[in-house]
């Protein structure tokens, strides 16, 4: 098993590098990994692979092994505006040291549960905790807006602790947005004012569909497309 870290590296920066280095390091923590690089080093490695790689918008991954040797790859980042999601049942979330943490394990999961959606004509995967509750999608997590209160799956429902979620939360609380992260079901979803997805692929990404339904238009400028400005002018400055 390894300890995975996806970043988005573009114009030679590597966004929310410093909640990626903290997940990072907390993930070994708790699996008794070895991470002997500072969040200094962390990040040169990526920004090396980005430019050997032809620099551009590249999702680069850092995969860390128990002994605290580590290897790093890289790929182009397509970013999307909108997204259909479905359902999958097959795979089920459950919380633990393990599967809260980015690994490879719960990576090669997700790859399941994100295939199974693309099958079916969509562009990701919801999938749920074993008690039913809507946890994460297979690479994001979730987030909906309804009545000017933020909602999110708990932890507990076994998604991923987000680099996004965790900016995310910071930022609501800084701008005065109400939050509740709890036990949802689909349904919730589809009565939302607004849900879109979190990850280091895009930030946030609108959802339009979920399961064939389709979602109603935002009115006025969408809270995914506030928070992703406000994470595009700290990359700007070098934040």
């Amino acid at each position: 098993m390894e300890l995975i870290e996806t970043v988005r590296v573009e114009r030679g920066r590597a966004v929310l590098i410093s909640y990626h280095y903290r997940r990072l390091r907390r993930g070994a923590l708790s699996l008794g990994f070895s991470l002997n690089l500072s969040e200094q080093d962390f990040e040169k490695l990526l920004v090396k692979k980005w430019k050997e790689n032809g620099g551009g918008t590249k999702l680069v991954r850092f995969s860390l092994s128990e002994n605290g040797s580590f290897s790093v790859s890289s790929r182009d980042c397509l970013k999307r505006e909108r997204v259909k999601l479905k359902s999958v049942y097959s795979v089920k979330r459950f919380y633990s040291a393990i599967f809260t943490q980015k690994t490879s394990i719960g990576a090669e999961i997700s790859k399941f549960a994100f295939e199974e959606a693309k099958k079916l004509g969509y562009d990701e995967a919801i999938t749920y905790s074993s008690e039913g509750f809507v946890s994460e999608c297979a690479f994001a997590n979730l987030f909906f807006f309804k009545d000017g209160i933020l909602f999110t799956p708990s932890l507990k429902t076994g998604c991923l602790r987000g680099t996004r979620r965790e900016f995310i939360l910071e930022l609501a609380e800084e701008m005065g947005i109400p939050v509740v992260e709890g036990f949802f079901k689909v349904e919730e979803l589809l009565k939302a004012d607004e849900v879109f997805i979190t990850s280091a692929r895009e930030d946030t990404c609108l959802v339009v569909e979920i399961d064939g339904f389709k979602l109603k238009e935002t009115q006025g400028k969408p809270i995914y497309r506030k928070i992703r400005e406000v994470i595009e002018w700290m990359e700007f400055k070098g934040l």
